[in-house]
């Protein structure tokens, strides 16, 4: 409390914040004060001491109207900002739900769930959002209140997870799945679920994808990295670049089944299309279409191969190739299964171009002959004229088709160095290709092998 006269009070509340004045109306002071001193002196006297927040236009209503025995705020102070705290963006799904994925046509993709945060190397997974500073307060009398500062986030990481030199952002430093465990940013380069089924859905991951259980029918497996599978594939699909390991075995149900840049190991095969660039090993490969740029090899006690067509770059190793009741089974070797696609799609496609400008010839004719008893009209012309075009354009294209499948058959004969080795019995019915030479299996052979020589299938001792 401050006295600036026996009838003029200041006070200030316990905080600071409010300043008050009081006039007394003391009959025994006969104004003293107020009288003694001008209204300006007393005002510059309550500033001395009100020094924030002061209405001094209050002050001097107050002061002229004699507005006793009240006590009457004259002046507030300012309350300090607090600081906010800092946080953490995430930039990935804190989040990820099961939901179906909903297709243009309002259908609704049940396999198609999302579940993985697929992160590459260098990608940005958090980073640390400064606390703002706050704006501190001020008493009445001028005293600074000092205002509450904003917290600090703690940026947890582990795994695969790198924080850059600016102390605030963390990357990838693999590819792989990325999660926030125990509040710690971490990156997996292995994924594993149970089963891939209706829970899971499809699987779109940068690392290898570990299945405990069964990928089942019509779900897909899509990964950069090894997929281990402990049960079978059943219908699924998986594409991968690394390698693919299939514990029990894979049915295919007679559709592209797995498309790998890397090695493929089963206990069999079934039904399956299979893709490999490098070697594919199973104890059995049955009605399937099985190509490898590298080996196909067959293990175990049954080292089977029967029915369908197995492709191999360099070599196929198996114990028994076709069966008794002479099932036609096709092995190819020496040449890359690529270029051999390539050169039997291309042969497809000339077929194809062939047969439409015969029927294209043919029309032209037919047209020529109405044309020399000038019977051609106007419409019929257009169509000739139309037809001309269209059969130089089949030409033109047929001929470059040619040239591109004579560049492919080059390539198969002169790189048909591939081997077929049978360590028991091939039936008959099977059918040997080494490059672009054949042999069918006419009598049951014991431990042998096939290879190419002087442009001839020959065959040897296994």
């Amino acid at each position: 409390m401050f006295k600036i006269s026996p009838n003029v009070i200041i006070e200030i509340s316990k905080d600071g914040l409010k300043g008050y004045i009081t006039l007394f109306d003391d009959k025994d002071s006969q104004d003293f004060g107020l009288n003694e001193k001008p209204i300006e002196e007393i005002i510059e006297e309550v500033k001395d001491i009100l020094k924030v927040g002061l209405n001094e236009e209050e002050l001097r209503l107050i002061l002229s109207n004699r507005y006793y025995n009240s006590k009457v705020c004259i002046a507030e102070g300012i309350l300090p900002v607090s600081g906010k705290d800092g946080y953490i963006k995430y930039y990935f799904d804190l989040n990820k739900k099961l939901v179906p994925k909903v297709l243009d046509d309002g259908t609704v993709n049940y396999r198609e769930l999302n579940i993985v945060n697929n992160v590459r190397k260098g990608d940005i997974l958090a980073e640390l959002v400064p606390p703002k500073e706050g704006k501190p307060g001020f008493k009445v009398t001028g005293q600074t209140i000092p205002y509450k500062k904003g917290k600090t986030p703690v940026l947890r990481y582990g795994k695969n997870v790198r924080l850059l030199d600016n102390g605030v952002t963390l990357v990838a430093d693999k590819d792989g799945l990325v999660e926030l465990k125990d509040r710690k940013v971490i990156v997996l380069d292995v994924f594993q679920v149970d089963n891939v089924d209706n829970k899971v859905g499809n699987i779109y991951f940068n690392g290898t994808v570990v299945v405990n259980g069964n990928a089942l029918n019509g779900f897909q497996i899509k990964a950069d990295g090894d997929v281990r599978i402990k049960g079978v594939v059943e219908g699924a699909y998986i594409e991968n670049h690394g390698d693919v390991i299939v514990r029990q075995g894979i049915q295919g149900y007679n559709r592209l089944t797995i498309k790998t840049k890397g090695h493929i190991t089963t206990r069999f095969i079934e039904n399956a299309i299979i893709n490999s660039e490098r070697t594919v090993t199973a104890e059995a490969i049955m009605h399937s279409h099985v190509y490898s740029k590298d080996n196909i090899t067959l293990i175990g006690r049954r080292g089977l191969i029967v029915g369908g067509v197995c492709r191999a770059g360099k070599e196929i190793h198996a114990k028994t190739i076709g069966s008794s009741m002479a099932t036609k089974t096709i092995l190819e070797v020496g040449v890359d299964p690529a270029i051999k696609e390539k050169n039997e799609e291309l042969k497809e496609r000339i077929d194809e171009f062939e047969e439409n400008l015969d029927k294209v010839i043919k029309s032209l004719n037919l047209l020529d002959k109405i044309k020399k008893v000038n019977r051609l009209d106007e419409k019929k012309a257009e169509m000739y004229i139309k037809l001309l075009r269209t059969k130089n354009s089949l030409l033109g294209e047929l001929l470059e088709l040619k040239k591109e499948y004579q560049i492919s058959k080059d390539k198969i004969d002169n790189l048909s160095k591939g081997r077929i080795k049978v360590s028991d019995t091939i039936y008959p019915g099977v059918r040997i290709v080494i490059g672009n030479s054949t042999m069918t299996i006419r009598d049951e052979m014991k431990r042998c092998s096939f290879y190419k020589d002087e442009g001839e299938i020959r065959v040897g001792p296994y």
